[in-house]
């Protein structure tokens, strides 16, 4: 069995500095019936112990190749140090979900412990009143938003009932020092070999690209200058952290007036909410701001827990007065960004062995971070948005609701911004993940954003009252907060 990591996933641990932890998290916040409500912790923990060795990567801890050659490799624990990895929070009263933000915004500005299993996971009590939050963090080398949702089947459940104990993934011991030093040389040695189908699909790639130029087709957000603006900086080691939602079939709705899907709508609100909370600063730039969006590459039926994504870049319009005439621009700049993704996503090598790579990218990036090379360069995308299908169907974990399903995501150097949607039942939940310096009023670019929704749903549904019981919610828990 080859337990080695390959390029893809390493490449999240090499590029990783203290004020750059790349982990991603979700956060649910969970109805925990009255008569459980003391023991609800501890039950947790034994549930979570009983069921984390079916997920691979939760009884693996890294071993590094000599000398930092090449990718590190995995090696199952002796023992799970569970109350290392699930722990409680409890909020002070009120306990409003101001303060549940802050608090996740400081869990995740900290770094996991490389030397134990990559994840933690937090029980945060006191959530307006008798509620909690769940908050689990994971490290981007093992694991992207798609698959993080396979583990809603492995530690959830569709009824209050506990979800089944699966079989336990097997067991894997990190090669000896000598084979390490051996693989490495080797498969650098056979790099080249590989190198040449990498190669072949590049010039596959550029001839696709040189067709589409001479039938005259568009490149979108790739034939665009990026303006720079506050998000495309070096980040610091603070975080800051705001939640919303939208109702899904509302989204949808407004998407089916323009021929728009989901997450054209989405990227339109985004787009207005940044347009106004840039204006409102007298930053905003004249030319459209320009999102990266993550394209999963994953097969339909794929659970594996791995990294298998692209990224895309879509014009985001900010310059355009008119919402409905943004929103079917981003739509169009969305449409060329897919195509020029699946045209060049396979000259984009998933793994690579280079002697030297994991020191080589290590220390080009604390060098970067030093040098402030971000606040420097001309940013190749303003921010990330990202958008991850979650399940229709309601979620208990271990008997508790599951009322919402948030992310939290992973901030970088140049891209201080991240915001990142998951669908659950006829919910869209986001999280607005940023660098305190760069943003630290996320409040106000969340309602920023809310305010575009509803500019956006009055003008494509005009003739509906399309208030929603989910957007009741999200007005009330605003209207306590502030």
């Amino acid at each position: 069995m080859n337990n080695q990591l390959n390029m893809l996933d390493a490449t999240f641990l090499y590029v990783e500095t203290r004020r750059s932890p790349m982990h991603i998290a979700g956060l649910q916040i969970l109805d925990i019936p009255r008569d459980k409500r003391r023991v609800f912790f501890e039950e947790l923990k034994r549930h979570i112990a009983a069921r984390a060795p079916s997920v691979a990567f939760m009884t693996r801890r890294l071993v590094t190749s000599p000398l930092d050659l090449d990718h590190p490799h995995w090696h199952t624990v002796d023992r799970l140090d569970i109350d290392h990895h699930v722990q409680r929070v409890l909020l002070p009263k009120p306990g409003s979900i101001a303060q549940m933000e802050q608090t996740v915004a400081r869990l995740h500005a900290e770094p996991l412990d490389r030397s134990k299993p990559l994840w933690q996971y937090y029980l945060i009590e006191g959530v307006e009143g008798t509620k909690a939050a769940w908050y689990t963090k994971m490290h981007h080398a093992c694991i992207d938003g798609v698959a993080g949702q396979t583990l809603l089947d492995i530690f959830g459940n569709p009824t209050p009932d506990d979800s089944p104990i699966r079989e336990r993934a097997a067991d894997v011991a990190a090669p000896g020092t000598i084979e390490r030093w051996t693989r490495a040389f080797t498969d650098s040695a056979l790099q080249p070999m590989k190198s040449f189908v990498t190669a072949t699909e590049a010039l596959r790639s550029v001839g696709r690209l040189a067709r589409r130029a001479l039938d005259g087709e568009t490149f979108g957000a790739y034939a665009l200058r990026v303006p720079r603006t506050r998000f495309n900086c070096v980040v610091g080691a603070q975080r800051s952290f705001t939640v919303g939602t939208l109702a899904l079939s509302e989204v949808k709705a407004v998407g089916k007036t323009q021929d728009c899907k989901v997450n054209d709508v989405f990227l339109a609100v985004c787009a207005g909410g940044l347009r106004k909370y840039l204006d409102d600063l007298n930053e905003l730039p004249a030319e459209p701001l320009i999102a990266g969006v993550p394209l999963s590459l994953r097969e339909a039926g794929d659970q594996s827990l791995s990294n298998q994504v692209t990224m895309l870049l879509a014009s985001l319009e900010t310059h355009r007065t008119d919402p409905l005439a943004r929103l079917t621009a981003i739509r169009d700049s969305a449409l060329t960004g897919k195509a020029i993704a699946a045209a060049t996503h396979r000259a984009m090598p998933q793994d690579m062995h280079v002697l030297g790579m994991p020191i080589a990218m290590r220390w080009g990036m604390a060098s970067m971070e030093a040098l402030r090379v971000a606040d420097a360069l001309p940013p190749p995308m303003n921010l990330i948005i990202s958008n991850v299908p979650g399940p229709r169907h309601e979620v208990f974990i271990h008997g508790a609701r599951m009322l919402t399903h948030y992310p939290v995501s992973a901030p970088a150097h140049g891209n201080a911004l991240n915001i990142t949607v998951q669908s659950y039942q006829d919910r869209l939940d986001f999280g607005i993940t940023a660098c305190r310096n760069a943003l630290p009023d996320g409040a106000k670019l969340r309602d920023d954003m809310l305010s575009a929704w509803h500019e956006l749903k009055t003008l494509a549904l005009p003739a509906t009252d399309t208030t929603t019981a989910v957007e009741r919610e999200e007005f009330e828990r605003q209207r306590s907060a502030a």
